[in-house]
């Protein structure tokens, strides 16, 4: 599977993260368009004679708007994914301490009682966002997270 239909079928499994994974489409239409149009040199240098810039600067140009468009989609994911985390250390720090206080008075709780459940839902839930986080962090293969 093409890198770009992982990322869309990921995106289609949790719709509520898609604004958060990296713009894989945009990035290959900046690409296709840094690739089909010659840069033109910015206001106040003159290009020799109405002439372009030269290959390599041009190159080098192009490379310098394509990684900077690069590190701000990694910038957009890995906030989301502290965020997140934030977020899940949060939960799970309220769910153990949760956990704690029943493992404290074991005659008080039982399987069926609703702290119980509660306490049982909340820990599956918290799972399946885990799972979600982990889905983000691999949208962005080879980024370093902070």
């Amino acid at each position: 599977m093409k890198f770009g239909k992982h990322i869309q079928k990921r995106q289609l499994e949790i719709p509520e993260y898609a604004a958060s994974f990296v713009d894989y489409k945009a990035l290959k239409k900046l690409i296709k368009k840094l690739s089909a149009t010659p840069v033109i040199p910015p206001l106040g240098e003159s290009s020799h004679g109405g002439d372009s810039m030269d290959p390599q600067t041009s190159l080098q140009a192009n490379k310098a708007t394509f990684f900077f468009r690069v590190e701000r989609e990694l910038e957009k994911v890995n906030a989301f994914y502290l965020q997140k985390e934030a977020e899940l250390r949060l939960r799970l720090s309220t769910l153990l301490d949760k956990k704690r206080v029943m493992q404290q008075h074991p005659q008080t709780v039982s399987k069926t009682s609703s702290r119980y459940v509660a306490l049982e839902e909340g820990l599956k839930q918290f799972s399946m966002d885990l799972n979600k986080l982990e889905v983000i962090g691999s949208n962005a293969p080879g980024a370093v997270w902070s």
